[in-house]
């Protein structure tokens, strides 16, 4: 390879790069404006409308019950309102208090005890089935957006009246037109400002009950004078119902959580009536029984199920199968199935011992809705229907009637499934989740990836989106579909029917929504939950509501599998095809180089494996075939590393004559490689051949599903796409953890033998020159980086490098031979000539 042709590949390849880069940029600017157009909106201040803030009938169960003086309730005293067993007591003046009541609930006579409760005349409080004082008052949320429910005492405490409002970020915000019962005169609701409520207005005082999964539980108290709610603080329910308003998370209704299960041969969908969404995702594993599966079994399935039984059940918890009718009663099974699925969303993580258990918040499952309105995300929905193939959700509150119906059936594209909303009522400003997909590790680090497709001006293309650190919102997109991966496996959210513009994507804390991975060795933290953060994907509904059809694509991200899925759904007469392949797109600043040549590769690797049945050999093979393609330019390599060697004395020579000259023998040494053919760049020229093939192998390595779990030498090389395991041990080592990987210390001791075999050096270390020294050098220190590079690389990569290496050897031994028998042939002809 002569000078002109090695400049221009150096710069044609730095163009690519140029271009790459620019498109890059240019891409990298419309996302920071579109995120900084959506800042701009949010950051506007929110001006409530009457009819924003105007509720209709208030939903959930509030009940009024009869206090009796004696258990045979017979002696009623007055009214009270009752909500999740708590109950609301006002004190008329000159009332009489008895230190216990009486009170019928759902048939049975139950105790209220009103000991050592010092309620004044015309006061109101807060009492529970249990023996507790009156209720301290703590510190008003300052964030979301709740509804409230007031209720306050009318005259002679006969009864009770209620009013609707809402607690937006810390500030309460009333209807106007509710306040009319509630003033002292009509006139003086002319003082009320838009900017709050001088509650001194209120001539009685009231407690407020926030809204939970269709009910409602106390709260606080609206006292008459003061401008602020008060919590209440010493209940430790209504403490552990404050924790989790703060935390986004409201409490569990009386029946708790309950699970259903739909299931194919590709899919299993475990659905929970907390915001009628899918909790589980579990893909089976490849068996004999089951072929049309493709997941693999791996290293952390089997060591899950081995010490983490607990968590490798599948569902995780007990749950409800179809009955003889559709419409009920439902059989309910314990989880009994340990193994035999991979989660593809992240699960509750069930501890034993000290540890503490941890559940997803609902706002994390998938197929759930999430809004400005917390408590939207765990609504109760009672299952309405139930079969073999399709399950339908219901639920309503004093805003909206929802109907979700999910269709999973045996004639489904592998890993799909539909759902419909239906939606009667309000439908603005909510979002459809993803659910937040597993860790898995790529070179022992996760890789996610969050992409979307969008079609300008008829043509399709597929965006990288930048991993957010908090929540991103992009509002001016129309994506055709959004993709949320962790480079293996992913899911599609597919909008079949007009949706609002825009999408969104959220960072989620690995320690509120931690990975499987945590338990991995969690007695030396192996894995933190820290450092395994996962992210969410949300679609608009439709704001004006109605019907709404999505699909979901939700398994492993295999080539073979999306083009099924693709042919599938596609529709030859409109030219339809929903394109899931792409979001195998390659993306990046090298991806100019990685995308060829990793398709190119992949395409070889296909070759070989029919023919060997083996993804290990297929890479060994490739490599061969890699080999000899680049003979040309590795001969010439070749060659003129041995024209260099040849030359090495008389080089010594011309320092040795101009060592008082360095100008002058820079130049003489320049005279003698042109004239002997020697390039002193032919040392680092295999390198740079193989550095896009190496890359290239890298990223095939990531995106190529078909050798995750591919096993090449049982009981060492189990997956090809994670490092080899020689051996483990408990107690893990700074730099190499708790697994010794024999392929990376093997392909350094190949690395720093290579340059001894291929440029020996005198014996004598004193016969060596400066320059052989630093190379010498040089190699020895990229023996020591790469083995530590590659330490934790997937073994494939490592198998194809030192497949490469040892070729390249064999290849220099032959060409080293047969040069050497040609300068016999030579010399011995020359001897002839002379003796005739």
């Amino acid at each position: 390879m002569d000078k002109k042709t090695l400049l221009w590949v150096i710069a044609f390849s730095a163009s690519l790069f140029a271009v790459n880069l620019y498109f890059d940029y240019r891409n990298q600017e419309s996302r920071e404006l579109w995120i900084k157009q959506h800042q701009a909106e949010i950051n506007k201040k929110i001006e409530l409308t009457k009819e924003e803030i105007s509720l209709d009938k208030p939903a959930g169960t509030l009940n009024t019950s009869l206090l009796y003086e004696d258990d045979a309730l017979q002696k009623p005293l007055f009214k009270s309102v009752s909500s999740k067993g708590s109950f609301l007591v006002f004190r008329e003046k000159d009332a009489r208090l008895p230190e216990k009541a009486f009170v019928k609930i759902e048939g049975k006579t139950v105790p209220l005890s009103l000991k050592n409760n010092a309620l004044g005349e015309g006061q109101l409080g807060l009492y529970s089935r249990d023996e507790n004082p009156l209720l301290k008052i703590g510190n008003l949320p300052d964030f979301g957006r709740y509804n409230i429910l007031f209720v306050f005492p009318k005259n002679k405490g006969e009864d009770f009246s209620t009013t609707s409002a809402s607690i937006i970020d810390g500030k309460l915000e009333f209807p106007l037109a509710k306040l009319k019962n509630y003033a002292a005169s009509v006139e003086k609701l002319e003082a009320l400002k838009k900017d709050g409520i001088p509650f001194e207005l209120l001539d009685k005082p009231g407690i407020a009950l926030i809204q939970v999964n269709g009910s409602y539980l106390p709260l606080g108290l609206l006292a008459a004078g003061k401008e602020h709610l008060q919590l209440f603080k010493n209940d430790p329910k209504i403490d552990t119902l404050i924790e989790k308003v703060k935390e986004k998370v409201a409490l569990t209704d009386e029946e708790g959580e309950k699970f259903f299960v739909l299931e194919n041969k590709t899919l299993q969908l475990v659905f929970s009536n907390r915001g009628g969404s899918v909790a589980e995702i579990n893909l089976p594993f490849e068996s004999e029984s089951n072929q049309e599966s493709v997941v693999k079994i791996t290293e952390f399935d089997k060591e899950m199920v081995s010490d983490h039984p607990y968590n490798a059940r599948f569902p995780a918890h007990a749950f409800f199968t179809p009955g003889e009718k559709s419409e009920g009663p439902f059989v309910e099974k314990e989880a009994n199935q340990i193994g035999g699925y991979y989660p593809l969303i992240r699960r509750d993580l069930i501890e034993a011992g000290k540890r503490k258990s941890l559940q997803v918040p609902p706002q994390f499952y998938s197929c759930n809705f999430v809004s400005e309105f917390p408590e939207l995300s765990t609504q109760i929905y009672k299952a309405t229907y139930f079969d073999k193939e399709k399950i339908v959700f219901e639920a309503s509150d004093g805003r909206r009637r929802v109907v979700k119906t999910y269709t999973l059936n045996e004639s489904s594209a592998p890993y799909c499934f539909d759902l419909q909303i239906k939606i009667e009522g309000e439908a603005k400003g909510i979002w459809l989740t993803s659910g937040v997909p597993e860790a898995e590790l790529i070179s022992g680090a996760p890789a996610p990836a969050l992409k979307y497709r969008m079609t300008k001006a008829g043509t399709p293309e597929v965006n990288k989106i930048d991993l957010p650190t908090e929540t991103s919102t992009f509002s001016h997109v129309n994506p055709d579909w959004i993709s949320n991966s962790n480079a293996f496996f992913g899911i599609i959210m597919d909008p079949l029917t007009e949706v609002d513009p825009g999408f969104r994507v959220s960072y989620v804390d690995g320690t509120i929504v931690p990975s499987r991975l945590v338990e991995i060795g969690e007695e030396f933290e192996r894995f933190k939950a820290k450092d395994l953060p996962g992210y969410q994907t949300y679609l608009p509904l439709n704001s004006k509501g109605g019907t709404m059809n999505f699909r979901f694509f939700a398994g492993p991200y295999s080539t073979p599998i999306l083009k099924a899925v693709d042919l599938a759904y596609s529709d030859p007469t409109t030219g339809y095809n929903p394109d899931y392949i792409s979001c195998q797109a390659y993306h990046g600043w090298f991806a100019f180089i990685s995308e060829p040549f990793a398709k190119f590769l992949f395409f070889l690797m296909n070759i070989f494996y029919n023919l060997t049945g083996s993804w290990g050999l297929s890479i060994i093979l490739l490599t061969v075939a890699l080999r000899v393609m680049l003979y040309p330019l590795n001969a010439w390599s070749t060659n003129s590393m041995m024209k260099m060697q040849e030359i090495g004395p008389k080089v010594q020579a011309i320092q040795q004559k101009y060592k008082n000259d360095q100008k002058k023998a820079q130049i003489e040494i320049m005279n003698l490689y042109r004239e002997s053919g020697a390039n002193p760049l032919s040392g680092c020229l295999p390198l740079l051949i193989q550095m896009p093939f190496l890359i290239g192998m890298f990223d095939l390595l990531k995106s190529s599903f078909q050798l995750r779990g591919a096993s090449f030498i049982p009981g060492w090389i189990d997956n090809l796409t994670s490092p080899d395991v020689l051996f483990s041990w408990k107690t893990p080592l700074p730099l190499i953890g708790n697994e010794f990987h024999l392929l990376p210390i093997i392909l350094g001791v190949i690395m720093f033998i290579q340059p001894r075999i291929a440029s020996p050096l005198p014996k004598d270390p004193a016969l060596w020159t400066e320059q052989q020294r630093q190379q010498r050098a040089m190699s020895s220190m990229m023996a020591v980086l790469f083995t530590w590079m590659f330490y934790n690389f997937p073994s494939g990569l490592n198998i194809y490098w030192i497949s490469s290496m040892l070729l390249g050897m064999v290849q220099q031994w032959w060409m080293t031979r047969k040069k050497n028998k040609s300068d016999l042939v030579v010399v011995d002809s020359g001897s002839k000539k002379k003796t005739k």
